[in-house]
């Protein structure tokens, strides 16, 4: 099963952002990826004959892209970001194996914050390979 820290641990690998983080910080520094779970409603998915013939399941997260003062190489750390998501493909972190990232919206960019300091979000899901419960018809 898939959880927080991986994400946090495969975007981390990415080597894009200095700093790479998952949970509120009370001091953000500049050139980070905040890694949160979604808040938004996402439909439940199963398989038909139940969990134990799941084969994937999947991960929605928000990435919060907090760069610089810069709204230019702001934009740019996230589109590199969200290109290298786009392109992934049975990428290994810790025990998990991702099969690809789903986004759910184009880049959004949320302005500056009170420092002044330019942030853009991701939103998707990360598709992974379950390993346990995994059965074949007979």
């Amino acid at each position: 099963m898939m959880m927080l820290k991986d994400v946090r641990d495969y975007i981390a690998s990415l080597d894009v952002a200095e700093h790479v983080y998952m949970g509120k910080l009370p001091d953000k520094e500049d050139k980070s990826v905040g890694v949160y779970n979604s808040k938004h409603q996402n439909a439940y998915h199963t398989a038909l004959g139940g969990p134990s013939l799941e084969g994937y399941g999947e991960k929605y997260v928000t990435l919060l892209v907090h760069w610089n003062k810069s709204p230019r190489e702001t934009e740019k750390a996230t589109v590199e970001l969200f290109e290298k998501l786009r392109t992934v493909r049975d990428a290994k972190v810790n025990s998990e194996t991702i099969k690809f990232f789903q986004p759910l919206y184009d880049i959004q960019d949320v302005g500056a914050d009170d420092a002044g300091i330019y942030e853009m979000v991701i939103e998707g899901a990360f598709i992974f390979e379950k390993k346990e419960g995994k059965e074949t018809w007979k």
